[in-house]
């Protein structure tokens, strides 16, 4: 079954786990989403660099369990950028999704361990970039 859980902050959509399955084999899979547009031309090595990352609040990516046929769910984080997910323990592939100001990103994979919580960085590529 799918719902729409409310979290504050964020919004996720979520499989529920079936009734009666084990709290002890479940985890939280939490982290930040950030954009980067590229740096504003080009850098003067001996100044300071350029960190193109930022805080990229409301990011749409989504959370598959790794050679499972189960769908994978959909999550968006919050205005503060960050997420906050209770999953079942296993390893899951997290992809940064098209948006109206990113083409995605680079997917990851992520272990949430029964009982612990996995903190994952998921990054955008915005455009236009700035080379």
């Amino acid at each position: 079954m799918r719902r729409l859980l409310p979290i504050p902050g964020i919004l996720v959509l979520a499989a529920l786990p079936a009734a009666g399955s084990q709290a002890a084999s479940s985890g939280i899979l939490r982290g930040t989403t950030q954009i980067s547009f590229g740096c504003p031309g080009p850098v003067d090595p001996s100044g300071p660099g350029c960190n193109p990352w930022h805080a990229f609040p409301h990011g749409r990516f989504s959370v598959a369990r790794r050679a499972s046929t189960v769908p994978a769910v959909v999550v968006t984080s919050g205005a503060d950028a960050h997420f906050r997910l209770p999953v079942e323990a296993g390893t899951y592939v997290v992809t940064p999704l098209p948006g109206r100001s990113t083409h995605g990103g680079p997917r990851l994979v992520a272990r949430v361990r029964a009982g612990a919580a996995t903190t994952v960085l998921v990054r955008f590529d915005g455009y236009p970039q700035m080379e």
